[in-house]
């Protein structure tokens, strides 16, 4: 006759590190850091499972792929890109916007300079992954800003000689570097880049070269006294 297993001898898998949903979030934050300071070619699913503290097999279950992995953390990441950039005060004049943007866009390169690491290495050379980049998130805030600054062009508070498209890469440019060289930033000059004091100054000093060195006021002078 069968007897009924003793519960002292039943075998019970190991309890998860973390749940599911925990694990497939420290996952993802890893392959984004892992793809914007190693690029895609130097980033493995090994290497990402290790540092994630998981097992290989499950990132293959949740992403199934590489390929699968950088458009999920890109896509985690970019998400909120272009309601971010549209949902700007919507009621402001384009001047206003479009400094608006700016002071956002260097609060955000700040939070996650990722960001602009992951444009900078996909944006090098074409390919399907710039492609993805330009279709679903940066081609949208582009146009939009670029659109932005013909606004201000029309209304007079950014000169017309400007291209606007030169003008949308130098404020990448100005707004980003600085988050995206820490390490420069604070060997050169003690300045920590995570400090809010030093992002702040940052936002404040990109917000009055723009005001004052690339737009000008609508309203004509007024004439001088008789």
């Amino acid at each position: 006759m069968k007897t009924p297993s003793s519960p002292s001898k039943v075998r019970t898998a190991p309890a998860p590190a973390g749940n599911e949903a925990d694990g497939r979030e420290r996952i993802l934050e890893v392959a984004i850091h892992s793809f914007a300071e190693r690029g895609y070619a130097g980033t493995t699913t090994a290497g990402i499972a290790r540092e994630a503290g998981v097992t290989q097999p499950l990132v293959h279950h949740h992403f199934r792929s590489k390929e699968g992995l950088w458009r999920a953390a890109v896509d985690h990441l970019f998400g909120e890109l272009p309601a971010f950039v549209s949902g700007i005060k919507p009621e402001g004049s384009p001047e206003e916007r479009i400094l608006a943007i700016a002071d956002g866009f260097v609060r955000l390169s700040a939070a996650r300079p990722d960001i602009a690491r992951i444009i900078a290495r996909e944006g090098a050379a074409p390919g399907p992954r710039l492609d993805y980049l330009l279709s679903r998130y940066v081609g949208v805030a582009f146009e939009h800003i670029v659109s932005l600054l013909r606004q201000a062009q029309q209304a007079g508070s950014i000169s017309p000689e400007i291209r606007p498209e030169l003008l949308l890469f130098f404020v990448l440019g100005a707004g980003g570097h600085l988050f995206d060289v820490p390490a420069l930033a604070r060997g050169a000059f003690g300045l920590d880049t995570t400090s809010d004091v030093v992002r702040e100054e940052f936002v404040a000093l990109f917000h009055r070269i723009l005001r004052h060195g690339v737009m000008r006021s609508s309203t004509p002078p007024a004439p001088p006294p008789p």
